[in-house]
């Protein structure tokens, strides 16, 4: 039995987050993954340049692996409304999730111990917690789940339960070399939104030597209209993609992966005795936009802090203070525009016609406008020229 005071599960963004810290502060700990790094993740691989100003530590990091910038989005609605944005300075930066996590990994693993294994039971103790894999039991004071959606730490601690379809969303993808399945423009991302028809969401993403594309659905949605061969469904999205000019090259089977994204918001406890959610596990994700690399790298850090200030109960606090509402609005607008499709053919189309508004759909879709910064901009600035558009009309026809 090997004992430390935290034991952080998982090592993506949040775990590395958050151990990184806990090293730092002098805290004992161990960062425990399934896999050896570096390892293939499943991700559209996409992260908002907000993260630069949260954690700057970052920018001199990511020098050491390829990474790209798009300043121009091509947005497409339901009915097949368009709404091509470029901006000024950079919007998006792309990423492959290998390169990034293990990049994190590597600034987490001089601050602490590391171990591979599959968690196979985890109890808590009264003073304690305790947690076996295959080859060795731990033990320690406090464990934080960064261990993904199919979190095994929030089973066992009973913070998420039950049936889970209508929380979580499946996405599909692909990251395969540009020398064989390619874009023309390798700074525009396109993000296709058809709510109505074949599939719920649809993007591309170009990296710098590899593009990625994908397709998602509501988990409720797949299992009730369209279960089958996953790649199937994917395949039909490239191809549509290749019939559009958009892609161009063959799609690759032996790069496919399909998972599950939690799409609901955070967790309604994501503390429980001696136990922490960050990440994926804990339910931070945007439902709105699915990006959830900022989210993950938040919840870890802040984790980390509650263990180190040794006030678990205020991480709740904690998070819900810095990125609560922003989460909040997302579910509430997900659902909203789930609800009736023709919403966002009227977003689109309003923004193919008004170049302030597209500016706020593009910088809030990548994450560059928090959801309090975009309500403001848009009372500020889209409203006056949609209002004045409006007017025109009434008055030329």
């Amino acid at each position: 039995m090997k004992s430390f005071n935290v034991i952080v599960a998982g090592a993506g963004p949040a775990g590395a987050t958050a151990a990184k810290l806990l090293g730092q502060a002098g805290v004992s700990t161990l960062l425990l993954d399934k896999s050896a790094f570096p390892r293939d993740k499943p991700c559209g691989g996409g992260i908002s340049a907000r993260v630069l100003a949260r954690f700057p530590y970052l920018r001199a990091a990511l020098a050491n692996i390829p990474t790209s910038w798009v300043n121009k989005v091509h947005f497409e609605s339901p009915a097949g409304f368009v709404a091509d944005y470029c901006s000024a300075d950079p919007l998006y930066l792309m990423i492959r999730r290998c390169e990034f996590d293990n990049l994190l990994f590597s600034l987490a693993r001089p601050q602490v111990e590391t171990a591979t294994g599959l968690i196979r039971k985890l109890a808590v103790h009264h003073e304690h917690v305790t947690v076996s894999t295959d080859s060795c039991e731990y033990q320690a004071s406090v464990i934080i789940g960064c261990d993904g959606a199919n979190s095994v730490v929030a089973r066992a601690a009973g913070l998420r339960a039950g049936n889970v379809k209508n929380d979580y969303a499946i996405d599909m993808m692909e990251e395969t070399p540009m020398a064989e399945l390619s874009t023309a423009e390798r700074d525009r991302m396109y993000i296709y939104y058809r709510i109505r028809s074949h599939y719920g969401y649809g993007y591309v993403f170009p990296k710098t030597d590899h593009l990625n594309a994908g397709v998602g659905f509501k988990l409720d949605y797949y299992l009730a209209n369209l279960r089958g061969e996953h790649y199937a469904h994917h395949q039909s999205f490239v191809e549509d993609m290749k019939s559009k000019n958009v892609l161009k090259g063959q799609s690759n089977r032996a790069n496919f992966r399909a998972f599950p994204l939690p799409i609901s918001g955070p967790l309604a406890r994501t503390y429980a005795d001696r136990v922490l959610l960050a990440g994926d596990a804990g339910g931070f994700v945007n439902a709105l936009t699915a990006e959830g690399i900022y989210y993950a790298m938040v919840s870890g850090e802040l984790a980390a802090q509650a263990v180190i200030q040794g006030q678990l109960s205020g991480y709740e606090r904690a998070w819900k203070q810095e990125i609560g509402a922003e989460l909040a609005h997302s579910v509430r607008l997900q659902k909203l525009l789930l609800a009736d499709p023709t919403r966002v053919d009227r977003i689109v189309r309003a923004a193919s016609r008004h170049p302030a508004l597209a500016d706020l759909l593009a910088r809030y879709a990548t994450g560059a406008l928090e959801h309090s910064e975009f309500r403001r901009s848009m009372i500020r600035r889209a409203l006056p020229v949609y209002l004045r558009e409006k007017a025109r009309q009434l008055v030329f026809g």
